[in-house]
């Protein structure tokens, strides 16, 4: 069903992305808490997105992140011009196209030939302030180095959709 996923996925993507930015989980922890603590929270203005996996759910991802002020990097098999992308980098080149992003979205297929394509050196080249979002498939990244980046504070943040087995089994630390 091509096509279908543009929008929905698109808006999941942009509520990871807040959500991360203004830090949602820990006020709601708060909330519960009845307490509140002041803490700095970060726009999406001026932010740059990478979106890895240049489809149908990216076409609908670039423009609302151009509407909330955000620069937009495609990252893909194939560079090619597309409306609201500011540029293109080839995912040959993903360490360092990571480098300059505050958020990598991850929307490729999984194939052979992306089969953990996300590692430790994707998440090492990764800025400590830069967040995760993973709404492609499970198997397209190293889940062990993913948790490993997050317990050594390598990246800021994780937002995740999907899991190299599913259901994640309750014991799983992510």
């Amino acid at each position: 069903m091509h096509g279908f996923h543009g929008f929905p996925v698109s808006e999941a993507a942009l509520m990871a992305m807040l959500s991360l930015a203004r830090d949602l989980p820990r006020s709601m922890r708060q909330q519960a808490r009845r307490k509140w603590e002041r803490f700095p929270a970060k726009l999406l203005k001026d932010k740059t997105v990478g979106i890895f996996g240049v489809g149908a759910i990216a076409r609908e991802l670039a423009p609302r992140c151009k509407a909330l002020g955000m620069a937009v990097v495609g990252i893909t098999s194939a560079p090619r011009q597309a409306e609201s992308f500011d540029r293109m980098a080839h995912r040959d080149t993903l360490e360092q196209a990571v480098r300059e992003l505050d958020f990598l979205v991850l929307l490729t297929p999984y194939a052979p030939e992306t089969k953990h394509i996300v590692s430790a050196k994707i998440f090492a080249a990764m800025r400590p302030s830069s967040y995760f979002i993973n709404l492609a498939r499970g198997g397209v990244v190293d889940e062990d180095a993913l948790l490993d980046a997050l317990r050594s504070r390598k990246i800021a943040g994780a937002a995740l959709d999907v899991f190299a087995r599913e259901p994640l089994p309750e014991d799983s630390p992510l």
